[in-house]
């Protein structure tokens, strides 16, 4: 990021990763406008950060979004989806984009940057295993990023470390999907830290990357290993695909995450991150998962969690 580059808007600040995204970009140095619909909680989770100006804004609110983005010249996109229609009539990675693209002044946006899975690139697929209805909808949203001619950075990111702590319940954190093959975990710092070093560079612009760690290791064990550092009092329990088939007849909100575990089974991740250039053009991985589970422990970082709960 230029040393003059210092504000950027942010869209889905107050989601599971988005949160914690955005106090590391603060961190980092950024000057933000976290655009919210809920004021109160994005006040809860980012208190009294004088780097983060928090204003409201609603993705299905054309006019808010007008006034929100009406100054602001980089956008940071961390939205996310959890339906499983695709014909649903609303999607924040699809109509919420159309309106974003709608609501920015042309004469104003410089660059979009989006957050996006690993499975939504297009170098990533399996052909012959049906795709996710969630990585769908992303590549809809992508392709009409594409389309706009604004430049734009797409970064589509393997699971998360922090996932650990936003998902443990009561001591238990639960394993769903493939428990056997590799998964190459990234973390919010070190991805906050690519965000930001995506900022006006032009290798960048009209470019996707798969944003990876570079050390491949099976979700049980990534857990384990993890938590031995974090909190050796949770538990790591593997719950099977079928009881989350169960879960999802009675709760329709677990349907995501049975289709999530359902596809994982049938597919394993490639290491695709230095094939393109990942770590030269936005900077290289910096913690293990020990190591990255003792910073957040010394930081405290996620303690703002239970406020929310």
């Amino acid at each position: 990021m230029k040393a003059e580059i210092k504000q950027l808007t942010i869209l889905g600040a107050t989601g599971n990763l988005g949160a914690p995204v955005t106090k590391y970009l603060s961190r980092l140095g950024c000057q933000v406008t976290a655009i919210a619909r809920n004021i109160e909680k994005a006040k809860q989770i980012f208190g009294d950060d004088a780097s983060i100006r928090i204003v409201y804004g609603d993705l299905q609110n054309l006019s808010s979004l007008q006034k929100a983005l009406q100054d602001t010249e980089y956008l940071y996109l961390n939205l996310s989806t959890t339906a499983t229609d695709i014909q649903a009539p609303f999607i924040e990675e699809r109509e919420g984009i159309a309106n974003i693209l709608k609501a920015v002044n042309p004469k104003k946006i410089k660059q979009i940057l989006s957050i996006s899975g690993l499975g939504a690139f297009q170098h990533a697929q399996t052909p012959d295993i049906a795709p996710l209805v969630t990585n769908v909808i992303r590549r809809q949203g992508h392709e009409l990023l594409k389309k706009s001619g604004i430049p734009y950075t797409i970064l589509h990111c393997s699971w998360f470390a922090d996932s650990f702590v936003i998902f443990q319940r009561n001591k238990t954190y639960a394993v769903i999907g493939n428990t056997k093959t590799p998964i190459f975990f990234t973390n919010v710092f070190d991805y906050a830290t690519k965000v930001y070093n995506a900022l006006s560079n032009e290798k960048a612009l009209f470019n996707e990357y798969p944003i990876q760690g570079k050390t491949g290791i099976c979700h049980v064990q990534a857990a384990k290993d993890f938590f031995a550092v974090y909190d050796d009092s949770v538990q790591i329990k593997i719950v099977p695909t079928w009881i989350l088939g169960m879960m999802s007849f009675f709760k329709k909100e677990m349907k995501p995450i049975k289709l999530l575990a359902e596809y994982s089974e049938k597919t394993s991740e490639t290491f695709l991150a230095e094939q393109y250039d990942t770590y030269n053009d936005l900077g290289n991985c910096t913690m293990s998962l020990a190591e990255y589970a003792e910073k957040l422990k010394k930081e405290r970082f996620y303690d703002y969690l239970s406020n929310l709960k």
